[in-house]
């Protein structure tokens, strides 16, 4: 009966990592017998409540951390929780803010919580995660807004975690990367940026969807469809002007100055050419850039870390990364 529902998909699926494909094949299957349609095709309430059923999925093998402290405080939006992630290094600490994906509308830092632990536990670095407001109820600028008001905080108070705010570095993956960057372009305006450096995994820095790997990956056959992308950027950046804003959409900004960037992305995801883009661009502007392809992956992998082997070494990396630019006074 599982390989009946699933054979629509066999073929697609052979460029995958085994353990990817594996993955897939317990999600879609659950599905897909469950009657459970696409996301963008549903109201976004219901589409977070589905995301939460995928917890048991997103949050595998996330280690355990000493010390989680969590706050709340005053944001664009209102009162924001922000949760940290202490894995025993000394006081006073380097840091990462982690901006957690899911389109600007499904996630928050729950459901991101294993995401948080792996960082945490795999850079050495205390991780505060934030839990901005989502869209559409808060459209752009207000989730921007919010993370900016959140590492401004954590620059102010920093020391009532442990954290030392000189040496405060920013990750984020899918909008969370997005997020992250243009806080980065944000902080900016008001001079030297006080971030060390940024990780960046499988982001989406523009809504056109006439990529090559938004052709070859954007059916709905690896996690994350066109449909689906257009349906998040229509609920988070909801006029034109606001897409042809480069603090919206960070392909169309102008990068000089920015810290060093680690960039990641799946081969096999739909966003994958917005992470090359951004890195040739980021190149051109002068800006020390990392990129890596994650061959046979797909978007959302970061979350998958516990069912697949391969993404140990690569999220070492970012933590490796994220050591060295917050490394020294």
């Amino acid at each position: 009966m599982t390989e009946n529902v699933l054979a629509p998909f066999a073929d697609a699926w052979k460029v995958l990592d085994p353990q990817v494909a594996f993955v897939l094949s317990i999600i879609y299957s659950r599905a897909i017998k469950q009657g459970i349609k696409p996301l963008n095709e549903m109201p976004p309430a219901e589409a977070r409540e589905i995301v939460k059923l995928m917890q048991f999925y997103l949050g595998a093998g996330a280690p355990a951390i000493p010390h989680i402290e969590e706050r709340t405080i005053e944001a664009a939006s209102g009162p924001i929780r922000v949760r940290l992630y202490d894995p025993g290094s000394p006081a006073p600490s380097p840091a990462v803010v982690f901006l957690h994906g899911g389109g600007w509308m499904l996630c928050n830092i729950d459901i991101y919580d294993g995401v948080a632990r792996q960082l945490a536990k795999r850079s050495g670095l205390r991780v505060v995660s934030v839990d901005y407001a989502l869209a559409p109820e808060h459209p752009f600028p207000i989730p921007l807004d919010d993370c900016v008001a959140a590492v401004r905080w954590l620059l102010a108070n920093g020391t009532t975690f442990g954290i030392d705010p000189a040496r405060v570095a920013i990750a984020g993956d899918s909008a969370g990367a997005n997020l992250a960057l243009a806080t980065c372009l944000k902080l900016r305006e008001s001079g030297a940026i006080p971030l060390r450096g940024a990780a960046l995994v499988y982001g989406c820095y523009s809504p056109a969807m006439d990529t090559l790997s938004t052709r070859a990956y954007g059916h709905g056959e690896y996690l994350i469809s066109k449909p689906e992308m257009e349906w998040y950027w229509a609920n988070y950046a909801q006029t034109d002007a606001d897409r042809r804003n480069p603090l919206a959409a960070p392909l169309l900004a102008d990068l000089k100055g920015l810290p060093p960037l680690y960039l990641a992305a799946g081969e096999c995801d739909v966003l994958r050419d917005d992470s090359e883009q951004l890195a040739a661009r980021a190149k051109r502007a002068g800006v020390e850039t990392e990129f890596r392809e994650w061959k046979g992956m797909i978007h959302c992998c970061l979350n998958l870390t516990g069912w697949i082997d391969a993404m140990g070494p690569e999220f070492d990396r970012i933590g490796a990364f994220l050591r060295r630019v917050t490394a020294g006074s």
